[in-house]
């Protein structure tokens, strides 16, 4: 049996490295009984369960995140289970068709970039998609046990007993994916970053790099950079810090690039963000 405790295993996560653990706070602000486990190893950032509300399915909306999610419906008359790639924009719930009234949510979370699949399916082809997850995993008791149970630590413990093996097999012990390099060098600095320096500072061409990057992870380095980069605005914006200090701090141009980055990503301004949130502060999913 695994520990649901993370320990040091293979890439488990560094004391040097920074995490950006993703967030879709428009939609968990909508949701009931919202709750998660941090992991940040394996390639996973968090476990989370919640319950479909009807304000949810009115008004929660999807933001860009970097990231692979994979979601469980519990509690079905059949397997459904389907895994989401990163988005680039701003969707309303409907992108993620599997959400129904007073549906019990039991998902998976990933690193941005660090999403690992079945027998290394790409992650860079779900990118503004989705898949069926039986359609890569073969493992239908863990599909399972996970939908016919309400026990959080009991469904974490059924996809970590299958997931980690897996993992381990396919990844040589010690040897770190050449993504990761790059996907550390981007969170390292916020996103604050441009090929040329990211050339620079993990010594390979901007041409490799483009070409690594939109294969391995389905986004461009550039645009990593500023998913991750947006991903960092909610944390300050999350501990109330002002427009003006965040823009300075994350790298934008004046505080009017900031707000053009924040809209297109969430269809409002940061002050409005911060109004739409419960209680003023930012969940996380």
């Amino acid at each position: 049996m695994i520990d649901i405790i993370p320990g040091y295993g293979a890439f488990a996560s560094s004391p040097k490295e920074k995490i950006i653990v993703p967030e879709q706070p428009l939609m968990v602000q909508h949701a009931q009984g919202y709750e998660s486990l941090d992991y940040r190893a394996y390639g996973i950032s968090h476990f989370y369960r919640f319950r479909v509300t009807q304000e949810m399915l009115e008004k929660a909306t999807i933001v860009p995140d970097g990231t692979v999610d994979i979601i469980f419906r519990c509690n079905q008359d059949r397997l459904d289970v389907s895994c989401y790639g990163a988005v680039l924009k701003m969707h309303t719930i409907d992108y993620a068709s599997v959400f129904h009234l007073d549906d019990n949510i039991f998902g998976i979370r990933f690193l941005p970039g660090k999403a690992f699949l079945p027998g290394g399916y790409p992650i860079g082809s779900l990118t503004e998609s989705s898949l069926p997850y039986p359609e890569i995993c073969g493992d239908q008791v863990m599909m399972e046990g996970i939908t016919q149970t309400n026990d959080f630590k009991e469904q974490i413990q059924l996809f970590l007993n299958s997931y980690i093996p897996e993992y381990q097999n396919y990844y040589s012990p010690g040897i770190r994916p050449f993504s990761y390099r790059m996907v550390d060098a981007i969170t390292n600095v916020d996103g604050i970053i441009n090929v040329n320096e990211l050339s620079h500072t993990i010594g390979y061409t901007p041409r490799y790099i483009n070409r690594l990057f939109n294969r391995d992870i389905g986004l461009s380095p550039k645009t990593f950079s500023k998913i991750i980069r947006f991903q960092n605005v909610l944390l300050a914006l999350r501990k109330d810090q002002q427009v003006s200090a965040i823009a300075a701090n994350m790298g934008y141009y004046d505080q009017s690039h900031l707000l053009k980055d924040f809209k297109q990503f969430t269809g409002i301004s940061p002050m409005n963000y911060r109004k739409s949130m419960v209680n003023g502060t930012a969940l996380r999913i």
